[in-house]
């Protein structure tokens, strides 16, 4: 796992050397109501979220990272991804979360892991390696994805990697004023589980229930840009999202200010 974090951070550097030849940077700013991950409740406080990247020809190189403003959910995360000409795209994501979930009572018992050890990626590390491939069938708005956790905190009770993977389909229609609703649907399921369970599972009765499998999320959500000055717009999103898994249903907001 060592060896893949110091390959992402050599790609962010190295980058830079290639920014004079028809590379380019981008950065870009969001607020969201709370963050929700593939059926998965993962902050319970509005979060600020930034993202900045460098894109050279397919490849991309950059970081994420998301704050709750109640203090208690913090992320930072690097990734590498890259674009075929066919459009298949692959990524690879290094997820570092240090929340203190014992600010909020309902989520307490998740423990406060603003401390923990960022280096630390043996027992008890914080980390995790997200392998996805996304794609656009060609002449439709039909979008593919497939993510499977195949490194970090993703383990079975004999320290085994379970896999936990998902499938999302969504499809964005276009509409006037330049809105798009975009529904979409997720399945979750585990490659090695060893007690039935998955990453996914989150609330206290599908952790009881520990199925293998299951819907992540079955969920609409409609976005429009939105006119501030003659040069300056942003992008607001809105929508609903049932977890069956995870028995849980959920408004979501966010809006990207540049």
């Amino acid at each position: 796992m060592k060896k893949i974090l110091l390959t992402l951070v050599a790609l962010l550097c190295t980058s830079v050397f290639f920014a004079q030849d028809k590379g380019e940077f981008n950065l870009t700013g969001s607020f969201h109501n709370q963050w929700y991950w593939r059926g998965y409740a993962v902050g319970p406080d509005p979060i600020v979220a930034a993202q900045a990247s460098f894109k050279y020809k397919g490849l991309e190189v950059g970081t994420w990272n998301g704050y709750g403003l109640a203090g208690i959910w913090k992320d930072v995360d690097l990734y590498v991804s890259y674009t075929t000409k066919f459009g298949l795209s692959i990524a690879l994501w290094d997820i570092y979360n240090y929340s203190d979930y014992t600010a909020s009572p309902a989520y307490a018992a998740y423990g406060n892991h603003s401390q923990s050890n960022y280096f630390n990626y043996g027992d008890g590390t914080r980390h995790f390696f997200d392998l996805s491939l996304a794609y656009t069938i060609p002449k439709t708005n039909l979008n593919l994805f497939l993510a499977t956790i195949v490194a970090g905190r993703d383990k079975n009770t004999d320290d085994s990697q379970r896999l936990s993977s998902y499938f999302k389909a969504s499809y964005d229609f276009s509409f006037e004023n330049s809105i798009t609703v975009s529904p979409y649907i997720s399945y979750g399921f585990a490659l090695n589980s060893d007690e039935g369970d998955t990453f996914w599972q989150w609330t206290d009765k599908a952790v009881a229930d520990a199925k293998s499998s299951g819907f992540n999320e079955i969920g609409i959500n409609i976005s429009k840009p939105i006119k501030i000055t003659d040069n300056y717009s942003i992008k607001a999103s809105a929508g609903a999202v049932a977890s069956p898994v995870n028995h849980t249903m959920t408004g979501l907001l966010g809006v990207t200010l540049f």
